[in-house]
């Protein structure tokens, strides 16, 4: 039933399909529109509030070992071609995050080697990637029932203390009745 609602949710917004379509037309290989945005619309839908409100950007990761680490950032140029809204695309190959995140959030991490490594290792309510082939795929190892109740719990696969205490902060400054489970 939530996977149903969720697909409904990803069809009323107009710029989350487009999105879907323009990555399946361009023919990026295992990829997901992932994490914060389709949570963040599940959250605008709880609230009443509109389906893209204080969403950033959308998510695209995939994966593919054999192009050069560069190479995310020609897909995004070719896929904006292919998109008329104006969101920004965060487009990330799954295969070299274990490159760059120690720098950015100071763990070492394993690489992946397949998308849904990486989704694994988001918060359960926003580990959740959807596309499209003949029909709408959800990937959710978490399921969607977090996303639902708007509760938010760690995952310490990969993430600190001080980073998840980060995030949850801006969550909460956005979503005051997200219910945020403590680093235990």
């Amino acid at each position: 039933m939530l996977k149903e609602k969720l697909i409904s949710l990803i069809i009323d917004c107009p710029e989350i399909v487009e999105t879907i379509e323009a990555c399946t037309k361009y023919g990026l290989k295992d990829y997901y529109v992932a994490g914060g945005a389709i949570t963040q619309i599940i959250w605008n839908n709880l609230n009443g509030e509109s389906t893209l409100k204080n969403v950033k950007d959308f998510d695209i990761v995939y994966y593919s070992k054999n192009e050069k680490r560069e190479q995310s950032k020609v897909h995004q140029l070719e896929i904006e071609k292919l998109i008329s809204h104006k969101f920004p695309l965060d487009i990330t190959n799954q295969a070299y995050v274990h490159e760059w995140y120690p720098e950015k959030f100071g763990n070492k991490i394993k690489p992946f080697n397949k998308t849904e490594n990486g989704i694994q290792t988001w918060l359960s309510a926003f580990a959740i990637g959807i596309r499209k082939t003949k029909e709408y795929q959800i990937y959710a190892p978490y399921g969607l029932k977090d996303a639902f109740n708007m509760l938010v719990k760690p995952n310490k696969i990969t993430m600190s203390e001080d980073n998840y205490i980060k995030m949850t902060n801006s969550f909460k400054k956005r979503w005051e009745n997200i219910q945020i489970e403590p680093w235990k």
